[in-house]
């Protein structure tokens, strides 16, 4: 016979993960306004920048090449539309339920608004056409659209994989196969020469900062409010 939970312990448990998913929150959020403002300043950055992107031109090479282009081309908005379709319809009949759709839905709706808003807004040009292998997209520069919107994405599929999955080594296999694809992702932007090297670190560390928000509010959500959202329970 099963012991009873303690609603006190759960509470107490519930409110540790709040206040350590704030405070990640709150570091990665930190870490990337320092970069944006480093940049602008003209800062340590900028001395990273130039140098890597000199670096990987140096050293292109037809494998590379064509391997940066698979990264860039599946971590695009078409690219990872597909896979976080396809990702949609395999948990959906997982579960019998349409909550990871939803999850995925509002992740991927949230990172490409931060996405064009910030561009805009912060106005980054380009690293020079000179170093850069086309097509270059016409946007801004400063966050990388691919790397943000990549692990936010990827990053959500991966939380759900840890809740779906029964098997410790799936679970593993898994992350590890995504964190090397959303690594992959921001290694060819910079390969290619589409971005600065803190544009990919920014577009990480917002996108990173995209998923904590969702996962906190998914596990509040089902917490707090389980008779109301039932349609959206594991």
């Amino acid at each position: 016979m099963t012991s009873p939970r303690r609603p006190g312990k759960n509470r107490q448990r519930s409110g540790s993960i709040l206040v350590f998913a704030l405070a990640i929150l709150l570091g990665l959020f930190a870490l990337a306004r320092r970069i944006w403002v480093s940049a602008r300043a003209g800062g340590v950055p900028n001395a990273w920048d130039i140098p890597v992107l000199d670096w990987t031109t140096v050293h292109r090479s037809e494998p590379a090449t064509f391997l940066a282009w698979f990264f860039t081309i599946v971590g695009d908005t078409l690219g990872m539309a597909i896979v976080a379709l396809c990702v949609i319809g395999l948990f959906s009949w997982r579960t019998r339920s349409l909550w990871p759709g939803a999850l995925i839905a509002v992740t991927a709706a949230g990172s490409v608004v931060l996405t064009v808003v910030l561009k805009h807004t912060l106005g980054r040009a380009r690293p020079p056409l000179d170093d850069a292998l086309f097509p270059v997209p016409e946007s801004y520069s400063f966050p990388s659209g691919h790397s943000l919107n990549s692990i936010a994405i990827l990053g959500i599929i991966g939380y759900l994989s840890v809740l779906i999955l029964r098997s410790r080594l799936a679970r593993i296999l898994v992350l590890c196969t995504l964190g090397c694809f959303v690594a992959g992702v921001g290694w060819s932007r910079i390969y290619l020469g589409h971005h600065w090297l803190t544009d990919v670190m920014g577009g990480l560390l917002i996108g990173g900062s995209w998923v904590v928000v969702v996962i906190v509010l998914h596990h509040f959500v089902l917490l707090r409010n389980q008779r109301t959202v039932r349609w959206l329970q594991l």
